[in-house]
């Protein structure tokens, strides 16, 4: 009885798992096609571009040349960081100075009345900037000379924040290759939501309006949050105005990462999307291979068929599948990748089981609790 119990629990979860899978997989790729026929934005207002600067991760010269060669008619760059001196503020500064033409200035932004470290780093140069139009930028991320126009024209009718997917570039050890899975894993569900008509505020690339910001309470608006971007998303909604993503993706740079990097990382995040994700975060499981192998391998004697044979054809089907997919989309593929897969798989799962027994994060050197804010003023390494 109780075997049959657990095979149809393990169908059901099956059936709902390949059919979310399936629509990701056809949502993904279809997303810049829907999002192009999208209303359009025609004009290009001038724009104050944002790159926080805090450590020199993988690829930051490329990264931040990137934002010197953006074919936009008029725009200006604000290079801001907590601290005045670093490693990363050199190299920023050796690129500014490659492109005398271009209008940069450095901002030393040392706030601290918002949770989250990356908001306090852009409090200074949004109070600076001489434009209504702001475009925010991490400095791990990589732009396509049109991104900004790109951002620009999908600024359109009701919209009052524009992001893009971030797809993983550039993985330079096995553990970042277990980063490039995640983060492609994650593109593939972002792009079927932005298919579907919906966004989220994903931080590492925004276009939205000062005025818009200043109207929803300004940067105290959203400061109780470390998920600065869906606070912000969520206040803008609340003017009746909608996010949606770019039809183009940015990518990442990945670089070499240790295990214990991507783990910490997954870790963070998935304690921040417990934290305001609440009804969405025991979901998400449904949305990976390992729990729906699982499922598979329950419900294969519904059909006659041994556990081990359901769990394999699942969980290769799935891979097969997804690196179809990455190959399709240009995004990393290598003989690495099904281990890489495997690895994702049990990485991503046990980092959400351990966020839901804790609401600590560290991050940017301070220790923060998830629902509150600073958990101590204790420092530790990020």
């Amino acid at each position: 009885m109780w075997g049959q119990i657990f095979s149809v629990a393990g169908a059901v979860w099956w059936v709902i798992a390949i059919a979310l899978f399936g629509l990701s997989l056809g949502g993904a790729l279809l997303q810049p096609v829907v999002q192009r026929r999208r209303p359009k934005r025609l004009d290009r207002p001038a724009i104050s571009a944002i790159v926080p600067v805090k450590c020199l991760d993988p690829g930051f010269k490329t990264t931040q040349t990137s934002i010197f060669l953006q074919d936009y008619p008029d725009y200006e760059i604000l290079v801001s960081a907590a601290e005045r001196q670093s490693p990363a503020l050199d190299v920023a500064r050796e690129v500014a100075a490659a492109f005398p033409a271009r209008v940069c200035r450095f901002l030393c932004s040392e706030g601290n009345g918002a949770v989250s470290p990356k908001l306090n780093t852009l409090a200074a140069p949004l109070a600076a900037a001489r434009n209504d139009f702001v475009f925010t930028k991490d400095s791990n991320i990589t732009l396509a000379p049109d991104a900004m126009a790109v951002f620009m024209q999908n600024f359109a009718g009701n919209v009052g924040l524009v992001v893009a997917v971030p797809v993983a570039v550039r993985p330079e050890t096995f553990a970042g290759r277990i980063e490039a899975c995640l983060i492609n894993g994650h593109a593939r569900l972002l792009l079927t939501a932005s298919a579907l008509g919906l966004g989220f505020g994903v931080g590492k690339t925004m276009l939205f309006r000062r005025s818009d910001l200043a109207a929803a309470g300004g940067v105290e608006a959203i400061s109780h949050s470390l998920a600065e971007d869906t606070a912000l998303s969520q206040s803008l909604a609340a003017q009746g105005l909608k996010t949606v993503f770019a039809h183009r993706t940015v990518g990442q740079e990945i670089g070499a990462r240790t295990l214990r990097e991507i783990y910490d990382r997954q870790v963070r995040w998935s304690v921040i999307r417990r934290a305001n994700e609440r009804f969405t975060y025991p979901l998400e499981p449904l949305s990976s291979a390992l729990p729906a192998a699982f499922a598979g391998a329950l419900a294969a004697p519904l059909a006659g068929a041994p556990g081990i044979s359901g769990f394999l054809f699942t969980f290769t089907g799935w891979f097969f599948a997804e690196t179809t997919l990455a190959y399709c989309k240009g995004w990393d593929v290598s003989l690495l990748s099904p281990l890489a897969f495997v690895a994702r798989e049990i990485l991503s799962l046990a980092a959400w089981l351990r966020a839901w027994t804790t609401y600590d994060v560290v991050w940017a050197q301070g220790r923060f609790d998830a629902r509150k804010g600073v958990r101590a003023a204790s420092r530790t390494q990020a």
